[in-house]
């Protein structure tokens, strides 16, 4: 009976996980919608307004990109390599969100991507962060993972060490000092 029990809990367990809240099913169908229209955009000429394009990226939101990937991929330099290498198969007009969302998931499995990514998201957190002596060995690793050289890191702690009540985040920090040099 126990097994019965067991097995009965573990089915229920694996179904629930399974199935998909309203909001998962009608973000999952415009996906699939998105996927099968036309790259229309690419035939008209607007592609070439980049405000077009990061709208055109965005459609593809439902179908897992974030704000970081529709900025990244929106970005017209990305869009033309992505693009290159699709009409190597397809000419523009059979092209689809399917071929570029291909693409995009290929891209987003490259180390080059996810390097830019990490870096481009621990600073922008950073850049938000209000500069405090008091989490100063925090941010230090920080500043350090992003590359900042010594001088840099050497002018934001004597600033964080002079100005102890400070309400400034770390870009509007950098943004001071870099004007006083």
């Amino acid at each position: 009976m126990k097994k019965i029990l067991f097995f009965a809990a573990m089915f229920l367990a694996i179904a629930a996980q399974a199935q998909h809240s309203p909001s998962e099913d009608n973000a999952i169908e415009t996906c699939e919608m998105q996927l099968n229209e036309k790259l229309n955009f690419m035939l008209d000429g607007s592609f070439a307004n980049e405000n077009v394009l990061f709208k055109e990226i965005a459609k593809l939101r439902p179908c897992g990109l974030d704000e970081f990937d529709v900025n990244f991929f929106g970005n017209m330099d990305v869009f033309n390599t992505m693009l290159a290498r699709i009409s190597k198969e397809k000419k523009v007009e059979q092209m689809t969100f399917n071929d570029l969302y291909t693409e995009i998931v290929k891209f987003k499995k490259a180390d080059v991507y996810k390097e830019i990514r990490e870096v481009t998201i621990a600073s922008e957190r950073l850049g938000e962060t209000v500069g405090n002596i008091e989490n100063w060995s925090q941010d230090l690793a920080l500043f350090e993972s992003l590359g900042a050289s010594q001088d840099v890191i050497d002018k934001v702690y004597n600033y964080l060490s002079t100005h102890v009540d400070n309400e400034k985040t770390y870009k509007e920090i950098l943004g001071l000092l870099k004007k006083q040099s």
